[in-house]
Formats: C-alpha cells, structure tokens, sequence
C-alpha cells in the first residue's frame, strides 16, 4: 500500500466544511454526545459550537 493510501484512511471530515483533515493535525477538536469532531479552523469549530445538532454525527471520527 502507498504512503498515500496508508494516509487518507485516517483521514477524518471537518463536520462544518467537509474539508478531509487528519485527526492528529486538527486545529481544534470537540467532544459532543459522547463523540469527538475535529476542524481545519477555529471558525468552524464556532460555527459547530453555534449549533452542534445541526451538523450530525455521521461526519465524527470513528
């Protein structure tokens, strides 16, 4: 398997945006519901904070 591979299977989806981060770079992370939401950016972690049940849980890391 290629490095790049190896890398997008950890990847994990900003829950505002839809930007692909990995979880171990993520700007900011939240815990919500018992689940954890990573962001590219603070803005969208406000954004996520605004309103956390509008962006769902089928974006939160697994």
């Amino acid at each position: 398997m290629s490095e790049n591979a190896t890398q997008s299977a950890a990847l994990v989806t900003d829950p505002v945006c839809g930007m692909q981060i990995d979880p171990q770079t993520a700007v900011t992370t939240r815990e919500h519901d018992g689940t954890t939401f990573y962001f590219c950016s603070p803005g969208c972690a406000a954004a996520f904070d605004a309103d956390p049940h509008r962006y769902g849980h089928p974006h939160a890391a697994p």
